[in-house]
Parts: C-alpha cells; sequence; structure tokens
C-alpha cells in the first residue's frame, strides 16, 4: 500500500478541519493518528518538537495507520512543508502523490500558533517577548521558529514546486475555507479525484478557548499526562472534561505596533512568493 496524498501545512490553517472533512468521504480513509509526521521524525526529534507525542518511525507503523480498503489514504502532517527534504522524500515514497498545502495570513496564522502554545501552558513569555528575543525560556529559539519562521512560506512553497509538478500540487486559502467550506472541499475532492460529497459535519475544529484558571492550564502543560488521560478515558468522555476545563473566550487581538513591525519582516517573503504562485497577497503586509 501506499499513502496517497499529503495536507502539508501550514500549521493553524485550517488542516486540522479538512482532514476531518476529507476522512468523511466514503472513498478516502485518512490516517488513524492526525498528524503522523512520518518524514519528519528525525527532524521533530532532534529539534525536541515530539512534547512527548507518539513516533511514527517505521514504515510499519506509518502503515498500520491504516486500516481496511479505500480508493484513497491521506495523511495530514503540518511539519511536512517546514521541514527541508521531505518534498524529496514524499516523491520518493509515491511519485504520483498529491500535495495540499493551505496557506494563512503569516501575521495571523503566527500570533494563532503562540495562542495555542499558551494556551497549552508550553510557553507564558508574551509573543512579543519572543519575537524580540527577549523570551529566557530554554525553548525560545523553537517558539521563534515555530511562530516566525514556519510562516516565512516561499521557499518552503518552492521546495515542492521543485520536485511536484504544477498540477499535483493544491493550494487553499485559510480564508476561502472560513468563508465557503463547501466550495474548499468539493474542490478538494476533484483534485483528489473521487465523487464530491458533502460531509457531515461542518463545524469548527481547533476553535479559540483557555483553561478555567491558572492551575488548570499549569497541569494542562505536562503533555504525558493529557496523553494519559486521553488514552485511559473514552473520547466522548475526554470531550465533557474538556469542556469542564475550558471556556470559550475571545481571541486575544495583536497590537497595531507588533502588526507593523511584522509586515516589515514579511514584507519580502510575501512578494516572492506572489511572484512564485502569480497570486497578489499585499493584503498580507498592509492595511489596506
Amino acid at each position: 500500500m501506499k499513502v496517497d496524498f499529503f495536507i502539508v501545512g501550514a500549521p493553524k490553517s485550517g488542516t486540522t478541519s479538512l482532514y476531518h472533512y476529507l476522512n468523511e468521504h466514503p472513498e478516502i480513509q485518512m490516517s488513524s493518528q492526525k498528524e503522523p509526521d512520518f518524514f519528519t521524525d528525525l527532524d521533530l526529534y532532534n529539534s525536541g518538537m515530539y512534547y512527548g507525542k507518539n513516533r511514527i518511525d517505521t514504515i510499519e507503523k506509518y502503515h498500520n495507520l491504516f486500516k481496511g480498503s479505500s480508493k484513497l489514504r491521506g495523511e495530514a502532517s503540518v511539519s511536512y512543508l517546514f521541514y527541508d527534504g521531505v518534498a524529496k522524500k514524499i516523491k520518493n515514497y509515491n511519485s504520483d502523490a498529491k500535495i495540499i498545502i493551505m496557506l494563512r495570513n503569516p501575521i495571523e496564522r503566527a500570533f494563532s500558533h503562540y495562542l495555542m502554545d499558551y494556551r497549552l501552558g508550553l510557553v507564558s513569555d508574551s509573543f512579543e517577548d519572543v519575537i524580540d528575543y527577549k523570551s529566557k525560556h530554554k525553548n525560545a529559539k523553537l517558539f521563534y521558529q515555530q511562530y516566525i519562521e514556519v510562516s516565512e512560506y516561499f521557499k518552503q512553497i518552492k521546495r515542492y514546486l521543485d520536485v511536484f509538478k504544477t498540477e499535483s500540487v493544491l493550494f487553499i486559502d485559510y480564508e476561502d475555507l472560513k468563508r465557503d467550506v463547501s466550495d474548499v472541499v468539493d474542490r478538494t475532492h476533484m483534485f483528489l479525484g473521487v465523487d464530491v460529497f458533502e460531509p457531515n459535519n461542518r463545524g469548527k475544529h481547533n476553535t479559540y478557548n483557555m483553561p478555567k484558571n491558572n492551575i488548570i492550564r499549569f497541569f494542562y502543560s505536562f503533555v504525558g499526562l493529557r496523553n494519559f488521560l486521553i488514552f485511559i478515558f473514552p473520547k466522548s468522555f475526554s470531550k465533557k472534561i474538556r469542556t469542564f476545563l475550558f471556556r470559550k473566550d475571545k481571541k486575544p487581538k495583536l497590537s497595531c505596533v507588533t502588526r507593523k513591525k511584522l509586515y516589515k519582516h514579511f514584507e519580502k517573503d510575501v512578494i516572492e512568493l506572489g511572484k512564485l504562485l502569480n497570486k497578489d497577497f499585499s493584503s498580507w503586509i498592509s492595511d489596506d
């Protein structure tokens, strides 16, 4: 067997939602572990990015994530876009593979990634301290990489276009997904060559919420404890626990000063990306 298609990123750009939408299709089977990270296993391990998650580090473990038969098999590992050499690894694994790349305004993506890590208790410093190199956290460089460098799309995408034919790569705009889920999912089905199918679950995944207090946030930062609770309790019960421990909250906004600073930082990358994809991304680096 071979995995047929890969949602490779970017993080916080709707990949989890698309994973669930595609998994509802009767002709598609998505990996049982949402982010196997098989082709970036050593990259993540060496950089300390695992946070205690289950490693899929052999081809046997990887293929065991796909049980039964289906027309297409797919997975969604957002680390695949950032790390060098992954496009070639996927091409060597399956020369007919199809690639899905989801893009989001790099500034919004960076801040959303920070808010996720803050909610999980992985970082306590302010977003500004991290991006201004003022954080004293032992993982400060890693946080900067995840928030800022991961949002520098040009070189990441060029690596895929250097390896895969244009018709084998689908680009999805996060704003399009927010605006019209059905249209984006239909286009994805057509790209993959399966019948158009309307998913039942059109709810949002990874919506913003926060622990109800700092004690909960502290204990929730222990990834091993979270994984243990997920393992021993049924999925439905785990959801009830999360509802009890977390509350839906108003999403914080980025300051105008920080936003303008990031406009300048990402300007060159956004312009190069626009030329590469022949698309205007100027709204990402302007208030207009």
